[in-house]
């Protein structure tokens, strides 16, 4: 039964006007690095300074030939009958890291990911299913490569529904085969749709030629789904960028004008709607690399979460620390933080307490917090008055529109 349905995917299944990889894969000529560097239809160009030891060149052709390396093992396999078919497979650490001391691009990970072989004929249906799926995910992205397209994960789910079942399992096994074979999610052609948002003083020039001006949206456009797609991010006078951490607020303040009528000069606002998606992630890097000398602070809710959102944007996450030139160390905490209500002279009105999720989420940062003398001094700090006075609060406290204005207007003035 397996077998029925693994041939059957190979031989008989089609996807759109994708090739049918196995059927002729003994027929073709495998690239060889001096053909991959000298093609240049397999050439990403310029890098941004994104990744400068990195042959950005020649990604694309290396991964192309390590995903034909795993469809000729496997083309082998069959035609030796009786062999297992295998892909190799390394499944990402999960626990917290930080970035590293001698490069901030890259990510420090005390945990070793854990590497496995997915077989079939397997002694599961799931380990069948999950080969097969992988096949099918490899498939996609060898054509998306081919073709020089890029295609997002959702794109890939519906390219094949029924095998897939469910969004998350797409999503989940695109970031393990980007990490098996070292490179980020964007080096297989695959992207998230368009999460986040920038509003501001700027405009994107791309590498075909086209550009995008913010004042054709002043109340703010989608991050581009792809950073190797931008040439260059131009700045209008701009003094400061803002990372914030809900959309309501990023509305409210786009809608305002803030980026454009802010008493500490233009600026840039940028929401990823929540935890930081990679591309809001790399098109902060980018900014934070082309313009080093313009400062970028956070605006967080005083909660666990909301510190935990604006640690991932300064050092990254473990779940994809394979991912290179997403960290921006140099973010600096705007608030909201516990002087912001403390020290008032006004009573504030919107406190809550800390639920027990939120507790136990604090403690373990805190304990992360002690661990790494490094960590940030202040988020110690914060962590603790969290802790001791069992509160949390949110941007709202705040106030909106006018009064969140002044509140940015003179934490910003005395901020750069």
């Amino acid at each position: 039964m397996e077998l029925d349905l693994l041939y059957g995917f190979i031989g008989d299944h089609e996807s759109g006007t994708s090739p049918q990889l196995l059927s002729n894969l003994h027929d073709r000529r495998k690239l060889t690095p001096e053909q991959i560097a000298e093609d240049p239809a397999l050439e990403d160009g310029d890098s941004n300074g994104l990744n400068d030891e990195a042959a950005y060149p020649t990604q694309r052709g290396v991964v192309i030939t390590k995903i034909e390396d795993i469809f000729e093992s496997i083309a082998d396999c069959i035609l030796d009958e009786g062999k297992e078919l295998v892909i190799p497979l390394k499944t990402r650490p999960r626990n917290i890291t930080v970035a590293n001391k001698d490069d901030p691009t890259k990510i420090n990970s005390s945990a070793s990911a854990e590497s496995r072989k997915i077989t079939f004929p397997s002694k599961s249906p799931r380990e069948a299913w999950k080969f097969t799926a992988l096949l099918r995910i490899l498939e996609l992205s060898h054509e998306a490569l081919v073709t020089g397209t890029v295609t997002t994960k959702r794109d890939m789910y519906y390219r094949d529904p029924e095998l897939f079942v469910r969004q998350a399992a797409v999503d989940r096994y695109i970031d393990d085969i980007a990490y098996t074979f070292g490179v980020g999610r964007d080096a297989l052609n695959v992207v998230a749709a368009a999460k986040g948002l920038v509003a501001g003083a700027f405009s994107i020039e791309r590498k075909d030629g086209s550009k995008i001006y913010h004042c054709t949206e002043p109340e703010g456009i989608l991050i581009p789904p792809s950073i190797k797609d931008i040439a260059n991010v131009r700045l209008a006078y701009v003094n400061w960028i803002l990372v914030i951490e809900k959309e309501a607020t990023f509305r409210t303040l786009a809608t305002n004008q803030y980026w454009k009528d802010s008493v500490a000069g233009k600026g840039i606002l940028i929401t990823a709607k929540g935890y930081p998606d990679i591309q809001t992630r790399q098109f902060l890097h980018l900014l934070s690399y082309q313009h080093p000398t313009i400062p970028i602070f956070a605006l967080v809710d005083f909660d666990p979460d909301g510190i935990s959102i604006m640690s991932t944007y300064k050092h990254g996450s473990m779940s994809l620390a394979h991912e290179t030139n997403v960290a921006v160390p140099s973010i600096r905490w705007l608030g909201v933080r516990s002087c912001d209500f403390l020290n008032t002279e006004t009573e504030i009105q919107g406190l809550l307490n800390l639920t027990a999720r939120d507790r136990r989420v604090a403690v373990k940062m805190l304990a992360k917090c002690v661990d790494e003398e490094e960590r940030d001094v202040e988020w110690k700090r914060e962590f603790r008055v969290m802790l001791m006075l069992n509160v949390k609060a949110e941007i709202q406290i705040l106030g909106n529109g006018d009064m969140l204005g002044e509140w940015l207007d003179k934490k910003l003035l005395h901020a750069i």
